[in-house]
């Protein structure tokens, strides 16, 4: 599976979702119509999004829009971030304030293993959970963010800041 044909499948769970819920029962339904190997190849992109994601400025983002973020947040904050699909996934990787334009973020840590349990729940088996996956990295990429630093967190997320953290000031 490439790119394109897991941003694809995506796109099609957000068509006419109204919240997460039903976004994952739609997403979910896409892919018991996979086979087994593209079951594993969109598990193996998830894990790829994951990675790709794991950047300071993307946390610093997670923590100014969540109130705080602990490992699991940002793991789910992530998640929630690949089920707003492609345009906005990236976008924010690159540039974690334009999350200022979407909005809530919805935390997703089912997705993190929604392809498995459909892989279990066709195959009575967990094998999906052996496979090969990239490994994690040990700290995100980038510089990493002092959330405890106010002037720091408005001047690197001024659109964030003004909504989420305005009247803290």
């Amino acid at each position: 599976m490439d790119e394109q044909a897991f941003w694809y499948i995506i796109a099609g769970s957000l068509e006419d979702a109204t919240s997460i819920d039903e976004q994952l029962q739609t997403l979910k339904q896409l892919l018991t119509e996979l086979p087994d190997e593209e079951l594993i190849a969109f598990q193996e992109m998830i894990d790829h999004m994951m990675m790709q994601a794991y950047r300071w400025g993307l946390w610093g983002a997670a923590y100014i829009m969540l109130g705080g973020c602990s490992d699991e947040m940002f793991e789910a904050f992530r998640a929630g971030l690949i089920m707003k699909g492609k345009e906005v996934y990236e976008m924010a990787v690159v540039e974690p304030d334009s999350l200022a334009e979407v909005g809530e973020i919805a935390e997703c840590e089912d997705l993190l293993y929604l392809a498995c349990e459909v892989y279990e729940d066709r195959n009575d088996d967990g094998a999906i959970y052996d496979r090969f996956h990239e490994e994690g990295k040990a700290t995100p990429d980038g510089d990493q963010v002092d959330e405890h630093d106010s002037r720091y967190m408005k001047e690197h997320y001024p659109r964030l800041w003004e909504i989420y953290c305005a009247d803290q000031e």
